[in-house]
């Protein structure tokens, strides 16, 4: 059942039963009040089969009382009976249309069985009919990001915290639909509101480490992840995610070590033994890294990279046949991978084998037209085939996309820059390097907001106003601030 109808505690108050006629009708709807009120007081008293017993005993006695189905729909899923429950939620929805109560935990329990699409419609009507719900508005948030409706969840996510604001699971949930989203400012934020307001909570320390890594902050990843794994040393996915951080700060060493413990706490972890041999390969300790790779290729045959990652060790080392046969694995696993096609193209011009090469490097750059290094590689393949003009068109591709690349690092260093700026007070300079990113990478939406913040702090309103909406066309995340009063 969903956390929160088992955590969640609701006051109900007692249906008034309809009477169809004196005597015997009334005294079966009597029956069935009182059996419902000894229902609810048995479920306060965590006594759910009694309370269920005393729920049946009611709706027997009264089958239209829709309350009751309800509250045996609920004591159903708490017993793990989640069709049971399910149909009684369906029933009470059906006898009360209305009823705030059915309609929540109908959709609520469908979302906990992977119905989302019904799941979604009944907690849209859950809403409708107790829109300050934060509890049901997390819900339907939940069930949009996993259907992949991000705006749609986001904004729930939003109003269910303005509702609620520490509803702790609303912060990462929303952190988590923004982080997809490509957001990792916000949803950096939303991590960090979520341990601010229960500093022990795993998931969320977790969730940070990650957003860090994805950032480019390896020293904050790895403080956050290393609290999370002091207090929770078997949450594997955050031992993980401290393997790749340390990895990306250059500490080879303890993410070796990390990565050695994660997979001696759990010998099953594919991903585990995969980025042990990724961190073994970095310190060209190759037949360790070898070993690690073929374990996690026998753990997880749909894993494309261990394959991959094997083949360029074994490359590298000398033994380009059995390298070519892993890139080929690696492809049967992911029929896209660029990354596999070229390194067989690459492999293939270096034995000679021109027209192979060729195919492969070309199916490379229609998975990937902007991988420069491939267009190289197919321009010196058609030199050697006498191709002056195919080559010189591949040749100007490439240098075009390693400009774009270079000015994009350009434009990365002088945002940067100016955001250092800033911190020194130094607006007019920030100005001037904001515009400089902008210059050498227009698609940059974080150059552009940063730039309109710059120029509302100096007054240019007008010119801000108009790079906020250059930067909201680029990431519809980035919405102006609030002026400061």
């Amino acid at each position: 059942m969903p956390r929160a109808i088992v955590t969640l505690a609701f006051v109900w108050t007692l249906a008034q039963v309809p009477l169809d006629a004196a005597g015997a009708a009334q005294s079966d709807a009597s029956a069935a009040r009182a059996h419902y009120r000894q229902g609810i007081e048995y479920e306060r008293e965590h006594n759910l089969d009694a309370a269920a017993a005393e729920y049946q005993a009611a709706l027997a006695r009264a089958p239209k009382l829709a309350e009751a189905h309800d509250r045996l729909g609920f004591v159903l899923g708490l017993q793990g009976h989640t069709a049971e429950a399910i149909a009684e939620f369906e029933r009470a929805v059906s006898l009360q249309p209305a009823s705030f109560d059915a309609r929540y935990h109908l959709g609520a329990t469908l979302w906990w069985t992977k119905q989302l699409d019904r799941a979604r419609a009944e907690l849209k009507q859950a809403v409708a009919l107790r829109p300050s719900h934060a509890e049901a508005r997390y819900y339907l948030a939940v069930t949009e990001r996993q259907q992949g409706n991000l705006k749609a969840a986001i904004a729930d996510f939003r109003t269910a915290l303005r509702h609620n604001s520490r509803l702790v699971a609303g912060h990462t949930q929303l952190g988590i639909a923004l982080q997809e989203l490509g957001d990792l400012d916000g949803a950096i934020a939303e991590f960090r509101r979520a341990l601010a307001i229960d500093p022990a909570l795993p998931d969320a320390g977790n969730s940070l480490g990650l957003a860090l890594t994805q950032k480019g902050d390896s020293k904050g990843a790895v403080q956050s992840l290393r609290a999370v794994i002091g207090a929770h040393p078997d949450f594997a996915a955050a031992r993980l995610n401290l393997g790749i951080a340390l990895m990306q700060g250059g500490e080879l060493d303890a993410a070796v070590a990390e990565l050695r413990e994660l997979t001696r706490r759990d010998p099953s972890n594919a991903e585990g033994f995969y980025d042990l041999g990724l961190a073994l390969k970095q310190q060209d300790a190759f037949d360790a890294a070898a070993t690690a790779l073929r374990t996690a290729m026998q753990i997880d045959p749909t894993l494309p990279e261990a394959p991959y990652t094997l083949g360029v060790v074994l490359w590298q080392t000398g033994h380009a046949e059995e390298a070519v046969a892993l890139f080929r694995e690696a492809i049967a696993r992911r029929h896209d991978y660029a990354d596999a096609h070229y390194m067989l193209g690459t492999i293939f011009k270096q034995q000679g084998r021109t027209d192979a090469a060729l195919d492969e490097l070309r199916e490379t750059i229609r998975i990937n037209p902007a991988f420069a290094e491939a267009r190289t590689s197919l321009g010196q393949a058609l030199q050697l085939q006498h191709d002056a003009a195919g080559a010189a068109a591949q040749f100007a591709e490439a240098e075009r996309l390693n400009k774009q690349k270079a000015d994009a690092q350009a434009a990365a260093f002088a945002l940067n820059a100016g955001l250092e700026r800033l911190k020194q007070q130094d607006v007019r300079g920030a100005i001037a390097k904001f515009r400089e990113a902008v210059g050498l990478a227009p698609d940059n939406a974080q150059a552009h907001f940063q730039l309109a913040l710059a120029l509302r702090r100096a007054g240019r309103v007008a010119e801000a106003r108009a790079e906020f909406a250059a930067a909201e066309r680029l990431a519809p995340y980035l919405k102006p601030p609030a002026p400061n009063r």
